[in-house]
């Protein structure tokens, strides 16, 4: 596999399904579907329930983030861990880079609360 080189200067916002969330496509295995993305929510925007089925790592660049009962702020570095389910949101804005083994499952919203056991 060959060294992959972007200028994210350069790369369009595309929309997501959740209004005010979009993001960045830095790289992606066809194969393994193994992902790395720039993330953008705009202030008090929300994505869907979503589980990671190998996990994830994100790391705050701007902004912050709640997931997981916590506030995370610039300099922030989140892992989750196989299986892992949440639904992160954003009340002042953030811009996020997440690295993926695999594609996330979305989930439906009912799914997800008893999956954390509590509204998140």
């Amino acid at each position: 596999m060959a060294s992959t080189y972007v200028d994210v200067r350069n790369v369009e916002w595309r929309e997501t399904p959740y209004v005010g969330v979009t993001f960045k496509k830095l790289s992606y295995d066809r194969e393994t579907g193994r992902s790395a993305v720039l993330v953008k929510f705009e202030p008090g925007t929300r994505y869907g329930a979503h589980r990671h089925p190998e996990g994830e790592e994100y790391y705050v660049l701007e902004g912050s983030l709640q997931d997981g009962g916590r506030t995370w702020g610039a300099g922030s570095y989140v892992y989750h861990p196989a299986g892992s389910a949440h639904r992160p949101t954003s009340e002042e804005g953030c811009i996020l880079f997440i690295s993926l083994p695999t594609p996330v499952e979305v989930l439906k919203e009912d799914e997800c609360r008893r999956l954390l056991g509590k509204e998140d």
